[in-house]
């Protein structure tokens, strides 16, 4: 049944679309019906929580955009941006400290926005905080700049290559 209904989403996209823009006669919202067809992959496919967590900024684009396209509400609507770390934290279950650091960032930046006036325009510039402290104080050991050129190649041919690795020499 999954399989059937990715497969029919592109229609379904496209008779929303036009019910949106001959019914409606809202073409902007119905343009934003197209994002169901990559989600409609994303979301149906095995292990669900897992693909809903890698899919997120996806919805929340989409969701955003039907809210400001289709009802111009994108001053309310850019909240959605906020599911993406809220998902990642619920999901995957676990707190560590490069997620606390985004979590207190954030929260700065509406507690902020909410009692001093005229701060939300420039006060997003806080959220350049965020890669800042992260990569100071818990840099990501996994990033190529932590490698040496063994471990690089090491990890290329296991991503480029699924066979034995005894038998390519070309890195």
């Amino acid at each position: 049944m999954r399989q059937r209904i990715v497969a029919t989403m592109p229609l379904i996209a496209l008779t929303l679309m036009l019910f949106s823009g001959f019914v409606l006669e809202d073409w902007l919202l119905g343009v934003t019906f197209w994002l169901l067809v990559p989600l409609s992959w994303l979301l149906l496919g095995k292990n669900f929580r897992r693909r809903l967590n890698q899919s997120m900024p996806l919805i929340a684009l989409a969701l955003f955009l039907w809210l400001a396209l289709g009802f111009n509400l994108a001053h309310p609507g850019w909240v959605v941006f906020f599911l993406i770390p809220l998902s990642d934290i619920i999901l995957n279950g676990k707190v560590d400290a490069r997620k606390l650091v985004v979590l207190v960032v954030t929260i700065s930046y509406l507690v902020l926005g909410f009692t001093v006036e005229g701060f939300w325009h420039p006060g997003w510039l806080i959220f350049l905080l965020i890669p800042i402290i992260n990569n100071l104080f818990f840099p990501n050991r996994n990033n190529p700049m932590f490698m040496n050129k063994d471990e690089i190649k090491a990890r290329v041919k296991s991503f480029v290559y699924s066979g034995d690795e005894d038998d390519i020499d070309i890195l």
